[in-house]
């Protein structure tokens, strides 16, 4: 029989209970449901809120991947929940997926109400019944069918629609914006908050703008350093570590405004400090970590890398300029000129680099052969790029503190114009 480890370093908490604490702090697969450990987003919170909290108006939550818009969304979703009262508001949660219709997405409402109802019950005592003809595909078609379905339900509802932009069904996206209107024009007692990624609210839902007037319109960017040190510092509080002077700094500037990040190396430093015995998180652990967190990225982000950077020349600067792109001054859409990565290559090679000396990598990063991992705006005299996947930034300014490429102490926090 293996016995368990004693408690480190005097304290009463055994490892097995530090690890199972710093998971529940550090989630970078997972969105966060607690509301203690959602850091910096306070006033988003209170918009939502808010919106939620006013007759006839639905929330669209957008913005980059992984900058905590589902988080955002299940932290409100906890706190408008009302389910110590029978006829309290009820809030559900469901995730598109690219097949989604619109009688689908509201089958999916309507099994998460049936297990709402076990948990909290509602008053419309016959919502099985009802429910129940979910089933049929023919069930739900039309913002009306929606419209009789959910006033069946007596409770106030809140029903959370994330990864919206998956679907790419115009019939579908149609008619959840006639839905909007529709539940608008007839005072329906349902919130809908959209989740989804894009850089502007037609992004998600294309030509359908004309329902803005209905909507409350929360973009979500990237968050400010300060922003991510609190997560760090709020994990760690949570799972009873410490860190060395001006860690979290170092992890948020290293996470370049991406949460997911912060939470990846908030994790893997806390767990080898652990390892050693201490519950202290120090340099080294985040230095020893940051192999572990490119390894456990979300979203295939290595193979995306590999084959922007690859070339058998051995005197070829992908890698390097790459890095250039990932530190250069953006503006507030997430794109950059070519003059702004001079600074940050330099930096990075120690040479003058010329903009003629690498403005055709980026043309390179633009093609199918490398990814394409940018994508190119604007006229020939004053062209912008962008990432295409935005939380590959912060994974390749960690690959170039792997490979040595620039110190941490050099990399800028974001910039964002």
């Amino acid at each position: 029989m293996v016995s368990e480890p004693g408690p480190i370093a005097g304290e009463s908490l055994k490892p097995a209970e530090l690890y199972k604490k710093l998971q529940k702090a550090f989630t970078p697969h997972q969105p966060i449901s607690l509301p203690e450990l959602l850091a910096g987003r306070l006033d988003l919170i209170h918009r939502v809120t808010d919106a939620i909290n006013t007759d006839d108006l639905h929330v669209v939550i957008y913005g980059d991947r992984g900058t905590g818009k589902t988080s955002i969304a299940r932290v409100v979703a906890y706190l408008v929940q009302e389910p110590s009262s029978t006829n309290g508001r009820r809030c559900v949660l469901i995730s598109c997926t690219a097949d989604d219709t619109f009688t689908t997405i509201w089958r999916k409402v309507g099994q998460e109400i049936l297990l709402s109802q076990r948990q909290f019950g509602f008053l419309q005592q016959e919502t099985r019944q009802i429910v129940g003809r979910l089933e049929l595909d023919s069930a739900v078609i039309s913002p009306s069918d929606a419209r009789l379905f959910l006033e069946s339900i007596q409770n106030e509802m809140v029903i959370v629609i994330d990864e919206f932009d998956r679907i790419h069904n115009q019939e579908t996206r149609a008619l959840m914006a006639d839905t909007i209107k529709y539940f608008s024009d007839h005072s329906v007692r349902t919130t809908l908050v959209f989740v989804g990624v894009g850089k502007t609210l037609s992004d998600l839902l294309h030509e359908h703008l004309s329902v803005t007037r209905n909507i409350a319109q929360v973009l979500v960017n990237p968050m400010e350093m300060k922003v991510l040190a609190q997560i760090i510092q709020n994990g760690c509080k949570f799972s009873g570590l410490t860190f060395e002077m001006e860690l979290d700094t170092e992890i948020a500037k290293l996470s370049q405004g991406y949460p997911h990040y912060t939470h990846l190396m908030g994790l893997w430093a806390g767990r080898k400090a652990i390892e050693d015995g201490r519950l202290q998180i120090m340099n080294e652990d985040l230095n020893q970590a940051i192999p572990d967190a490119l390894r456990n990225a979300a979203g295939g982000l290595q193979e995306q890398y590999e084959r922007a950077v690859d070339s058998g020349n051995r005197t070829a600067i992908f890698k390097e300029v790459l890095l250039a792109c990932a530190l250069a001054r953006k503006d507030s859409l997430g794109r950059f000129s070519v003059v702004a990565l001079q600074e940050p290559l330099n930096l990075i090679t120690g040479k003058n680099y010329t903009t003629g000396a690498y403005q055709a990598h980026l043309g390179r990063f633009c093609e199918s052969i490398r990814g394409p991992i940018l994508e190119r705006s604007g006229n020939p005299k004053s062209y912008r790029w962008n990432f295409l996947n935005p939380q590959l930034i912060p994974f390749v300014v960690l690959q170039g503190v792997s490979q040595k490429m620039i110190q941490p102490s050099r990399i800028p926090p974001l910039q964002r114009a």
